[in-house]
């Protein structure tokens, strides 16, 4: 699954917010690729957007995900996106939920229940631990968000939901991504949400973090071993 938000919420008007529906078509001929590819959506219209413009360039419309970001706190947008989901995406489109900034367990729950109240059904639900903004806590690793496992761990058992783990915004750092991925190792989180750049070009957001792909390998490999490591249940 390939990560590639059309969308970006961004600190400041002059930042990079991504390239918007001018992206669709690279969307579909990625779906054509047998590649399921997917955007943050930030508004209800976003879904429909994302899903016309597929299909009118005959790309998959099966083969993307969706996401609420973590600026994406607001009720009154949350269950509307979710209802205009399950109205108009195929079946198999999954909504993934990262956490909101700040660590409070009952809020990200919280999200989960309105999304559900929007009426997608929880099968459809995928949930991502991207840290919480460190403000003034201790930071000794110099992390981008601050990661809390056991919170993630509570929250996985208390929805039945698969948990992923987002490395790159916790780390922050390409050493950092290293890093978390190995503090997490004995966590049973159900996959890794990396980002990575395959071109020799400065990103237009998030630059640090980003591994090139004998990186991810190396990570994916990493992974791997710990994986097989793990005794049998």
């Amino acid at each position: 699954m390939m990560r590639a938000s059309l969308w970006k919420p961004r600190t400041r008007p002059s930042d990079f917010e991504g390239v918007g529906l001018a992206g669709i078509p690279w969307f579909a001929e990625v779906t054509k690729m047998g590649i399921t590819i997917g955007t943050e959506v930030l508004m209800p219209g976003r879904v429909t957007d994302l899903i016309n413009g597929i299909q009118n360039n005959n790309g998959d419309p099966t083969k993307i995900f969706l996401w609420l970001g973590s600026r994406n706190q607001n009720q009154f947008v949350q269950k509307p996106i979710a209802k205009r989901i399950a109205k108009y995406a195929p079946d198999n489109v999954k909504l993934l939920i990262k956490n909101e900034p700040w660590g409070d367990e009952d809020h990200w729950l919280g999200i989960v229940d309105y999304v559900v109240r929007g009426g997608l059904s929880p099968d459809r639900l995928i949930l991502c631990h991207r840290g919480f903004y460190p403000w003034r806590q201790n930071n000794p690793d110099n992390f981008r968000n601050l990661p809390d496992f056991e919170m993630a761990m509570r929250v996985k058992e208390k929805t039945g939901l698969p948990m992923l783990l987002d490395p790159s915004h916790i780390g922050g750092s390409v050493e950092n991504v290293f890093k978390v991925v190995n503090m997490a190792a004995e966590f049973p989180f159900d996959g890794l949400m990396v980002e990575y750049n395959p071109l020799p070009i400065k990103p237009q957001t998030d630059a640090g973090q980003h591994l090139t792909l004998g990186e991810l390998d190396e990570l994916l490999k990493r992974d791997r071993r710990d994986s097989d490591a793990q005794p049998s249940p």
